[in-house]
C-alpha cells in the first residue's frame, strides 16, 4: 500500500469512528417530576384533622425511569429520553400528599412510614390501576382507594376513581407531566370531598 492510500485509509477510518460517536450523543435524556397543582377552598374542609396517607401501590409497568404512553390497542411504549427524576412512586406519594393538603386546609397530612404512631383521624390508602398519557395526549389516573380510622375500622368502603386531563396530541413532555399532576390534584380533590362528609375520630 502506497503512503497516499494508507493516508486515505485512515483519514476514512477516523471519520467513521467520529460519525458513529456522534450519533452516540445525539440526543441527551431530560428528567421529569410530578408537581402538586390543588387549589385551597375557600373554606378548609378538614381544618384541624389528622390525616395519615399510605402505602400506595402504583403498577409494575411504571417501575421504570422512562416516561410511559399507552397506545389505542394497549402497549406501553417507553420515552427513552424522557425520564422520572425520582422513583415514580415516591413522587406520586410526595405530590399527592401536598394536594391534599391543599385541598383539606390541614397541615396535619402524613405520608408513610412514620417514626412513630400518631393519633390520627383517617388513613387513606390506594392502588392504582393506571397512570400514563394515551397518543392523543389525555392523562389518565385509574386509582381504587379507601380510608380506615388509626385502628383499620373502614371509614369509607373501597371505591374507584378516573381522572383525565388533557395535554394535546404531540404536546412536549413538560405538557404531559402537568397533565399527569394535575389527574393526581382532581384525586386530592375527590379524596378530600369524601373525608368532609365524616366525623372526626
Amino acid at each position: 500500500m502506497t503512503e497516499a492510500r494508507f493516508m486515505a485509509a485512515r483519514l476514512g477510518a477516523l471519520l467513521l469512528a467520529s460519525a458513529l460517536a456522534g450519533c452516540a450523543t445525539t440526543t441527551p435524556a431530560r428528567f421529569y417530576t410530578l408537581t402538586p397543582q390543588a387549589t385551597p377552598p375557600a373554606v378548609p374542609p378538614l381544618a384541624g384533622r389528622t390525616i395519615l396517607v399510605g402505602p400506595f401501590e402504583l403498577p409494575a409497568y411504571l417501575d421504570r425511569p422512562q416516561m410511559a404512553v399507552r397506545t389505542e390497542d394497549g402497549e406501553i411504549r417507553l420515552r427513552e429520553f424522557e425520564r422520572w427524576a425520582e422513583p415514580l412512586e415516591d413522587a406520586f406519594m410526595r405530590t399527592f400528599t401536598a394536594d391534599l393538603i391543599a385541598a383539606t386546609g390541614t397541615e396535619q397530612v402524613l405520608a408513610v412510614p412514620i417514626p412513630q404512631r400518631l393519633a390520627v383521624d383517617y388513613r387513606v390508602m390506594a392502588r392504582v390501576a393506571r397512570f400514563d398519557v394515551d397518543q392523543a395526549g389525555e392523562a389518565v389516573l385509574v386509582v381504587q382507594w379507601y380510608a380506615s380510622d388509626q385502628d383499620g375500622r373502614v371509614l369509607l368502603a373501597p371505591r374507584q376513581g378516573t381522572f383525565r386531563r388533557a395535554a394535546g396530541a404531540a404536546a412536549p413532555a413538560e405538557k404531559r407531566v402537568a397533565a399527569l399532576s394535575g389527574t393526581i390534584a382532581d384525586f386530592a380533590a375527590a379524596v378530600a370531598g369524601s373525608l368532609a362528609g365524616l366525623p372526626a375520630s
